[in-house]
C-alpha cells in the first residue's frame, strides 16, 4: 500500500511541469489570454502603447518619493529620482533611461557607475531588489534605492519638469 502511494505522489509531482496541461484546462497561454481580456478591457495598460514621459510619486510616512521621465527620442528618456528615507536620509540622482517593453534600463550618471533594469507596467515603475554597488553613491548613509516604486501621477513631459528634488533642483530637464 505504501508503495502505491508513493508511486501516486510522484506521478502527481510529475505532473508539475511547465509543459504539462492543468486539470483546469488552463494551459500555459492562459496568463497571456487574460492579460490580452485585461487590456482590452481597459483594466490594464498596453504594454506596446505605454508612455514613461511624465511625474511619478509614492507618498509615506517618510516623505514623496518621486521619479521623472522627460522625452529625448524614440524610447529614450532623460530620467531624475528622489527616494527619501527620512530628513536627512535619502538616494537622489540623474540619468537615462531606455524602454523596452516592460522593462526600462536605467542608467545613472554624475556619481558613479550604476545601471539596472526597472519595470514599468504603464502604472507602477519599480526599481529592482538589488542593485550593483555603484549605486550607493547616489545615496545617504542607510539608504538603499532598491525596491523602491513610484505611481504616475501626472503624464507627458511638461509634469515630469515640474519634478523638485532635494540637492538637484529640478529633476527633469
Amino acid at each position: 500500500m505504501r508503495i502505491l502511494i508513493g508511486l501516486f505522489c510522484v506521478a502527481l509531482l510529475a505532473g508539475c511541469g511547465e509543459n504539462t496541461p492543468t486539470v483546469l484546462g488552463g494551459g500555459s497561454d492562459a496568463g497571456s489570454a487574460l492579460d490580452e481580456q485585461a487590456i482590452a478591457a481597459g483594466i490594464m495598460p498596453d504594454p506596446d502603447e505605454v508612455e514613461l514621459a511624465g511625474r511619478f510619486e509614492t507618498r509615506s510616512e517618510l516623505g514623496i518619493d518621486k521619479f521623472c521621465a522627460v522625452a529625448k527620442g524614440a524610447k529614450q528618456f532623460n530620467i531624475g529620482f528622489l527616494a527619501v528615507f527620512g530628513p536627512e536620509s535619502k538616494c537622489e540622482g540623474t540619468g537615462t533611461a531606455v524602454v523596452e517593453n516592460e522593462k526600462v534600463r536605467i542608467t545613472l550618471s554624475g556619481k558613479g557607475s550604476c545601471a539596472f533594469d526597472a519595470r514599468y507596467d504603464g502604472i507602477e515603475m519599480r526599481f529592482p531588489g538589488l542593485v550593483e554597488s555603484g549605486c550607493a553613491s547616489y545615496c545617504s548613509d542607510r539608504a538603499s534605492l532598491s525596491g523602491t516604486y513610484y505611481y504616475m501621477i501626472q503624464p507627458g513631459d511638461a509634469a515630469a519638469r515640474t519634478t523638485l528634488g532635494r540637492d538637484i533642483e529640478r529633476l527633469c530637464d
